[in-house]
């Protein structure tokens, strides 16, 4: 059988969007930022409800158009509500389908804890690891 999936092109391509590019300028409490090496993305400010399509836009197009592990870095997060986190093992989830994994990065200590009380670390193709992406 053979796949017939069209190719994916790279995660740096995320702002091909129109509504990616329209919630990347209109947000002024998260900044999203495309990193090449890891390919992945850095968030920066704050994951909420204000944030939550921004989020959505930006992991949706991240799993459908990049390759290999998503690498994700939470450095830079002030705060991430228990819906944002929810929306990253979502994406881990999709992301397992294809033997790939969300790989988060410097995830802040209270949302560790939710995803540990939630049983969320068991999640298919969620990883975390230490530290930054450097």
């Amino acid at each position: 059988m053979t796949d017939r999936r069209p190719p994916r092109p790279s995660s740096v391509a995320l702002a091909a969007s129109p509504t990616l590019e329209r919630l990347l300028r209109d947000n002024p409490l998260l900044r999203v930022i495309s990193t090449s090496c890891p390919p992945g993305l850095r968030f920066e400010g704050e994951i909420d409800l204000c944030s939550r399509d921004l989020l959505a836009a930006t992991l949706d197009e991240a799993v459908q158009f990049g390759n290999g592990d998503l690498h994700v870095d939470l450095t830079s997060v002030t705060f991430i509500d228990v819906a944002g986190i929810r929306m990253m093992t979502t994406a881990a989830k999709t992301l397992s389908c294809d033997g790939r994994r969300l790989r988060l990065h410097a995830t802040p200590p209270g949302a560790r804890k939710v995803i540990h009380l939630l049983g969320w670390e068991t999640t298919p193709g969620l990883m975390h690891c230490i530290g930054t992406m450097l």
